[in-house]
C-alpha cells in the first residue's frame, strides 16, 4: 500500500514561509522546472550565438539539408545545447551522444539515417564532447556547419547574467567560468539575485573546481632552471616563445609544438620541468598519474574511462593549461599484454584516442607532458608524432648544473659562497637529493642554533666515508678501472669518476661514448671490455664481489644486455634475423638456454680481454685509484693529467684534482 503523502500547508496572504514545504506550497513543481529549464535553455542560446556566425544561422534557417557538427567541453553540455541548436532552425535528425553507451555512441552507428535524412534535403545535426570518437563518422566528415564550444567567454557569462537577473555584472574576473561544467554555471547564475552574487558564486566556483597547482610561485621560469640544459630545455623555451606568438594572433594553435615526454631516473626533476614550464607560460598546471586513475575508481574498465575523461576534460575547461601525465610506464605495451590482453587493450585504445583529440584539437589548448622512469616500456603509439610525438631523455646534472640547483634551494644562505668546488662533489645527483642536502643543511645549522655555514652542506653532500680503507681502496680501482680503460682504448670521454656513495651505488662513472649514433661490433666489444673492467681490477687486486652485478644497470647487467642486443636485435652476431628487439633482448636470455650460452661465450671472451688490459695498466689504475680514494672524486681532465704523469713514470704526480673531500679514515 502506498504511503500517504502529508499535505502542504497553504500560506495565508503576507505570511513568510518557515520551512522548505511551505515554500513548496507556493511554488508549484512545474515553476520549479520552467525556472530551471530557462536558466538552461539561456546559457546554452547564449554560448550557441557566440559561436555561430550570421551565415552559419542563415545557412541552417534555409532548411537545404545541413549538417552540423557541434562539440562541447564535455558531457553535461551535450543535452542543453542538443536542445539549443533546435532553436536556430528545424533539425528533423539529431544526434547527441556524449559515450554513455558503448554500443551506440560509435562512429560506425547511425549513418543509414544521417545519409537518409541528408539525401531528403533535411538538417541534421550532431553533439558530442568528442564528436571524432561517438557521433557517426559519415556526419562528422560531411560536416557543412562545424564549431567547437569551448569555456564561455566573460562576454557570453555577461549577457546570461544580464538576462537572468536583468542586469549586467559591472566587472567579472578574467576567465571567470574557466574549470566549470555546464551546471556549475546554471548553480551560480539565480533569479532574484544580484549580478555582484552571482559573479561571487562563479568565483567560488573556479577556485574549488580547478585542478591546478596552486603552488608555483617558487618554481623558477625555464630560462632559469639547471640541469635541463638540451633538447628539454630547448623545447620548454620554443613552446614559451610559440605561445606568446598565438596570444598575439600570429600563430595559430595547431602549429605549437606541444606534447613531449620526460625520461630519466627517478629523481631527477620531471614534474618540476612541468611545473616550471606552467609557471613560464602563465597556465594553470593539472598533474595526474596512471596510478591516480586506479586509485581513484575501482578499476572497472568503465570506471577508468570515465576518470580519464573526466581529467582531460577538467583540463580542457582550465585551458591553456599544462596537463602532466605521470608514471605513464604504468600503462604496458600492447605486444606484452598476453593473457590480459581483454582488460588492458580497450584501456589503452581509448587513452590513445584521447590523446588524439586533445594534441590535434584546438578546442581545450592543451599542452601534454608525460613522465616516465622507463621510456623503453611505452607502447610506440603512445610516443609516435600526432599524440606525445616523441621521448626527450633527461641526464644527472653536471658540477654546474648542480652549483645552480644548489644556489635556487640555497635562496639567501651562504651568500657570496663559491659553491663550484661543493657541487663537483655532488655532480650526477638527482635534484631531489640536491633538494634534500639543501633542507638537511639547514636542519643542522637550526640544531646549532646559528645561520648555515658552508660544512653543514659539505656534511650533506659527501658525509664521512664510514667504510674501512681497504674497502674505499677497492671501490676506487674498480671504478679507476672503467674510467681508465675508458680513455685508454678511445672508447669514451670520461666527465667524472668518484667513490662518493649514493643510494644502493659505492661508486660511478660518468662519461659520453665517442662511438658513431650506430656503432660498429667491435665498438660494442670495446665498451663492454670498459664496462667488465671494473670486475677484472676486483679479481687482480683481492677478490671478485657481488659489487658487479644484481641489478639491469649494474656492470654485469649493462654489459649482458649490450652483447644480447648485437645478436638478437643489433644484426651484429653473424645473424641477419631480428629476434627482439633492444628492450626485449635480455628476456631471451633468461628463457632460451641457446642463446644464454652464445651470450656467455662472447661475455667470456670480453672479459679475458678486460683482465688482459686491467693487468698491463695496472700502474696506471693503481694511481688514479690512490688518488681517488684521498679526493673522492676527479674530473675528466684531471683523470687524463694522472694517466698521462703514470703512463710517462713521472715520479711525481702532482695535484691534479679539483677538489680534496678530506681522507676517509
Amino acid at each position: 500500500m502506498a504511503k500517504k503523502q502529508p499535505s502542504l500547508k497553504t500560506l495565508a496572504k503576507g505570511e513568510q514561509p518557515t520551512n522548505l514545504n511551505d515554500y513548496l506550497a507556493e511554488v508549484a513543481d512545474s515553476e520549479l522546472e520552467a525556472r530551471t529549464v530557462s536558466m538552461s535553455a539561456i546559457l546554452a542560446r547564449t554560448v550557441l550565438e557566440e559561436v555561430l556566425s550570421d551565415r552559419d544561422c542563415a545557412r541552417i534557417r534555409g532548411f537545404r539539408g545541413v549538417a552540423v557538427v557541434v562539440g562541447v567541453p564535455s558531457a553535461d553540455w551535450v543535452e542543453p545545447i542538443k536542445n539549443a541548436l533546435h532553436g536556430f532552425g528545424s533539425f528533423p535528425h539529431m544526434v547527441a551522444r556524449n559515450g554513455a553507451s558503448r554500443l551506440q555512441d560509435r562512429p560506425e552507428t547511425g549513418n543509414d539515417d544521417v545519409g537518409r535524412y541528408l539525401c531528403g534535403n533535411h538538417n541534421v545535426g550532431g553533439v558530442s564532447n568528442a564528436p571524432g570518437r561517438y557521433l557517426p563518422s559519415a556526419l562528422v566528415a560531411g560536416a557543412d556547419i562545424r564549431i567547437e564550444i569551448s569555456t564561455p567567454s566573460n562576454r557570453a557569462i555577461s549577457e546570461v547574467i544580464r538576462q537572468v537577473t536583468g542586469r549586467r555584472p559591472r566587472r567579472l574576473p578574467p576567465r571567470v567560468a574557466t574549470g566549470l561544467g555546464f551546471h556549475d554555471l546554471c548553480a551560480a547564475i539565480r533569479t532574484h539575485s544580484t549580478p555582484a552574487e552571482c559573479v561571487r558564486r562563479l568565483n567560488s566556483m573556479t577556485h574549488s573546481r580547478s585542478l591546478a597547482d596552486p603552488s608555483l610561485a617558487d618554481v623558477p621560469h625555464i630560462r632559469d632552471l639547471h640541469g635541463y640544459e638540451g633538447p628539454a630545455q630547448d623545447w620548454a623555451l620554443k613552446l614559451v616563445e610559440d605561445v606568446q606568438s598565438w596570444r598575439e594572433g600570429t600563430l595559430s594553435w595547431s602549429q605549437v609544438d606541444r606534447a613531449i615526454v620526460l625520461a630519466s631516473q627517478p629523481g631527477l626533476g620531471k614534474t618540476s620541468f612541468a611545473r616550471s614550464v606552467a609557471k613560464s607560460l602563465g597556465v594553470p598546471l593539472v598533474p595526474t598519474s596512471v596510478a591516480n586513475w586506479f586509485a581513484s575508481t575501482g578499476g572497472y574498465i568503465n570506471e577508468i574511462i570515465k576518470f580519464v575523461d573526466g581529467i582531460f576534460a577538467q583540463a580542457a575547461a582550465n585551458g591553456p593549461s599544462v596537463l602532466l601525465l605521470d608514471e605513464l610506464d604504468g600503462l604496458p605495451r600492447r605486444s606484452n599484454l598476453g593473457r590480459n590482453g581483454d582488460y588492458w587493450a580497450p584501456i589503452i585504445g581509448h587513452i590513445l584516442l584521447t590523446l588524439d583529440s586533445a594534441v590535434s584539437g584546438d578546442a581545450g589548448k592543451l599542452i601534454i607532458i608525460g613522465a616516465t622512469n622507463y621510456a623503453s616500456s611505452l607502447d610506440e603509439a603512445l610516443v609516435r608524432p600526432g599524440r606525445l610525438n616523441r621521448v626527450i631523455h633527461l641526464q644527472p646534472p653536471n658540477a654546474t648544473a648542480v652549483a645552480g640547483i644548489l644556489r635556487q634551494h640555497l635562496a639567501g644562505d651562504l651568500p657570496g659562497i663559491d659553491l663550484s668546488a661543493l657541487a663537483t662533489l655532488g655532480a650526477g645527483s638527482t635534484g631531489a637529493e640536491i633538494t634534500g642536502w639543501v633542507k638537511g643543511a639547514r636542519r643542522a645549522a637550526r640544531v646549532a642554533g646559528r645561520q648555515m655555514i658552508a660544512s653543514d652542506l659539505m656534511a650533506e653532500i659527501a658525509p664521512p666515508d664510514r667504510r674501512s680503507p681497504e674497502e674505499i681502496l677497492s671501490t676506487a680501482r674498480h671504478e679507476a678501472s672503467h674510467a681508465c680503460l675508458s680513455v685508454i682504448l678511445g672508447v669514451s670521454e670520461v666527465s667524472y669518476v668518484s667513490i662518493i656513495p649514493t643510494g644502493t651505488t659505492a661508486g660511478y662513472m660518468k662519461a659520453r661514448l665517442l662511438c658513431s649514433a650506430s656503432p660498429t661490433r667491435d665498438e660494442l666489444d670495446a665498451y663492454v671490455v670498459t664496462i667488465l673492467a671494473g670486475r677484472a681490477a676486483d679479481e687482480h687486486w683481492g677478490g671478485v664481489s657481488a659489487g658487479s652485478g644484481g641489478h639491469p644497470a649494474s656492470d654485469l647487467g649493462i654489459a649482458t644486455r649490450t652483447i644480447a642486443s648485437c645478436h638478437a636485435a643489433l644484426g651484429l652476431g653473424g645473424s641477419l634475423a631480428m629476434r627482439a628487439t633492444d628492450e626485449q633482448a635480455i628476456d631471451l636470455v633468461r628463457t632460451d638456454a641457446t642463446f644464454r650460452a652464445v651470450v656467455e661465450r662472447d661475455l667470456t671472451r670480453l672479459y679475458a680481454q678486460a683482465q688482459t688490459h686491467v693487468a698491463a695498466n695496472a700502474h696506471v689504475i693503481d694511481c688514479v685509484a690512490h688518488a681517488l680514494a684521498k679526493s673522492r672524486i676527479i674530473d675528466g681532465q684531471g683523470l687524463r693529467r694522472i694517466i698521462n704523469h703514470a703512463q710517462s713514470k713521472a715520479p711525481n704526480i702532482g695535484a691534479p684534482l679539483l677538489i680534496t673531500g678530506g681522507n676517509h679514515a
